[in-house]
């Protein structure tokens, strides 16, 4: 690493943060708090731990509260600063000219809104004067970027502002904000034409304009410093602040946030084994056709109920007027549970959005077996005539015990409360996943059974979990006309819409994707039967249900442990309706390379609780 003596941190610290209101009324952007210590806090320890002593803040937006926070000196770093006075007119080409006398030295370039691990500087110092700290370019990240050599000298410098509808991302890097300049390059080079900039009035606009010219002129090599596998995030809005908490924050508290968060893990650092949708579908071609019709779908109105169910049809063969389509099938389980029931009961454990969408005098459960959380429907009819509810729910395969309910059962289940005036709703959202798939669906058998409601959830078997499709299919008239009534006009996007008029035309694919999903789930199930310290059900879904058989750990603490040091998120059935239901585990299905480094992960973690190997058969 290059010697650090010498060198002069300069931040900039001057802005409003507008971007962050209500949090910046008060309190400056680079105060905010991340990881129980203000921004700036972040970046002056960890220039102090480079052996860096001083540091140039400029400062404007409620400049003294950042001067009463740090002082004069901070974490051994001693601290002038410089007042942009003007900081709501100007931009931080002003700001930085301001400080231009602090330049005189080797400099270490910061922007007081970016938070980054230690590492980041490190290799900024390794490389030497005139190099800038970057990352692949991603979608979520906005700002100048950079082209570089495969030696990694920048190319080309391009701004924000030059990032047009047509501008090629492949192969760009953002710029970090941070940057080590020399002596020698500030002296001749870039506070000569700081000053210049200034002095024809250009207050307006970025720093980073200088670099640009100085790319392009080919009298100095800038370096691109790669950090992309490095912590570090530029906080300019609410996402970003959100992002830089997680990535920040103590491991317990990240998986306390991400537990919380019901989705939107695709923005996080870790593997998703708690979700559980198709991750080998849809294919990129169907992807791409969304993305060409993307002007079109934004723009215009997508069809109403009618138009949805004909596309639903096209896919399932079913009559159209036997469908409604919804927005995910939680929509449904919402209306139907929360408004047309006047008495429910479901076997329980099962999905936690039946009992919660129902009046709680309305709700009746049925424990299943706790040994073998099989479905007596005998004694499950005889509850629901008991109870004289009006609807009765079960989930097959069911979630979270994978475990399915035979055909044969569930169609005595129908004839036997059609004699009751009650509603059965079977939700088939993972049948396709299931050892006997689509040709054990019901829905074939509708015409047969007024009484009978299916509900699916093409979210999870299509993995387009984020455009929200769910449909219900009954020959019951009476009912699919109640439930269309209390959607809204316009319940499904213009995205589903397109997504369904594409699925069509990838059917081969589609069954292919399923056979995967399949392949994975027995092969998971396999490696999870190794565990002597995990009793391991066997699924009929894409995901693996597991009863902790040690007393050492419950099921929380596991699923926190393995967040916490492997990154791994599974779900703990914690909140399941069963006895000692903190010893239970629900383990999505992924790739087979995810998988296998899920079990090894609970083999590590559950080495030496073994108390012995337990019976695995079901």
């Amino acid at each position: 690493m290059a010697s650090s003596e010498g060198v002069h941190a300069v931040i900039l610290a001057a802005g409003l943060g507008e971007r962050l209101l209500p949090l910046t009324q008060r309190i400056p952007k680079p105060l905010l708090p991340l990881g129980g210590k203000p921004i700036l806090c972040h970046a002056l320890e960890s220039i102090s731990r480079l052996g860096i002593t001083t540091a140039t803040i400029v400062v404007g937006y409620l400049k003294d509260e950042i001067k009463r926070t740090l002082g004069q000196t901070y974490a051994g770093v001693r601290i002038d600063y410089v007042d942009a006075d003007a900081y709501e007119s100007t931009n931080n080409i002003y700001s930085l000219w301001l400080a231009r006398h602090r330049l005189d030295r080797n400099v270490l370039l910061l922007e007081g809104d970016v938070i980054f691990e230690d590492e980041v500087l490190k290799r900024l110092l390794e490389a030497g004067s005139e190099s800038m700290a970057v990352a692949p370019y991603e979608t979520r990240l906005s700002g100048s970027l950079v082209h570089a050599s495969d030696d990694g000298v920048v190319e080309d410098f391009v701004l924000k502002a030059e990032q047009g509808r047509d501008f090629d991302f492949g192969g760009a890097f953002k710029t970090v904000n941070l940057y080590f300049l020399g002596k020698k390059f500030l002296e001749r080079h870039f506070v000569p034409q700081l000053c210049h900039a200034i002095e024809t009035g250009d207050v307006g606009t970025f720093y980073e304009r200088i670099l640009k010219d100085v790319v392009a002129s080919d009298k100095v090599q800038l370096r691109a410093v790669n950090v992309g596998d490095c912590a570090w995030c530029e906080v300019d809005d609410h996402d970003d602040l959100a992002r830089a908490a997680e990535i920040f924050s103590e491991p317990s508290q990240r998986y306390q946030r991400v537990s919380k968060l019901f989705g939107g893990h695709w923005r996080y650092d870790f593997a998703d084994h708690n979700h559980l949708y198709n991750l080998h579908f849809p294919p990129q071609e169907l992807l791409d056709s969304l993305r060409d019709d993307l002007p079109s779908i934004l723009s215009h109105y997508p069809p109403g109920q009618a138009e949805m169910a004909r596309l639903v049809g096209d896919w399932t063969g079913a009559d159209p007027r036997q469908i409604v389509v919804a927005n995910g099938s939680s929509e449904l389980i919402r209306i139907i549970c929360g408004q047309m029931t006047a008495g429910m009961v479901t076997p329980e454990p099962s999905f936690n959005e039946y009992e919660n969408s129902v009046d709680p005098s309305r709700f009746h459960s049925f424990p299943l077996d706790p040994n073998t959380f099989e479905l007596d429907v005998d004694a499950f009819a005889h509850e629901v005539v008991r109870t004289k509810a009006d609807l009765a729910v079960v989930v097959t395969p069911n979630n979270p015990t994978s475990l399915s309910v035979p055909r044969e059962d569930l169609l005595k289940l129908l004839t036997r409360l059609s004699r009751h005036d009650c509603m059965v709703l079977v939700d088939e959202s993972f049948i396709e996943f299931s050892h006997g798939g689509w040709p054990t669906s019901l829905e074939s058998v509708m015409d047969r059974y007024p009484n009978l409601v299916v509900l699916k959830s093409m979210s999870k078997v299509f993995g387009i979990a984020g455009l929200r499709l769910g449909y219900l299919a009954t020959s019951n008239a009476n009912f699919s006309a109640e439930v269309r009534r209390r959607l809204p006009i316009w319940n499904i996007n213009g995205f589903s819409e397109a997504a369904l008029r594409a699925l069509v035309r990838y059917r081969e694919a589609f069954n292919a994707s399923i056979d995967k999903v399949r392949d994975d789930y027995r092969h998971l199930y396999n490696k999870l039967k190794c565990i002597p310290s995990l009793h391991i059900y066997e699924p009929d879904a894409n995901f693996v249900f597991c009863r902790i058989e040690s007393d050492s750990v419950d099921g929380p603490s596991l699923a926190e442990q393995l967040f916490t040091e492997y990154k791994i998120l599974i779900k703990d059935c914690s909140n399941k309706a069963m006895p000692n239901a903190d010893r239970y585990l629900r383990i999505g299905s992924r790739t087979v390379a995810e998988n296998e480094r899920l079990v090894g992960a609970l083999k590590e973690l559950l080495a030496g609780r073994e108390i012995g190997a337990p019976e695995n058969d079901q």
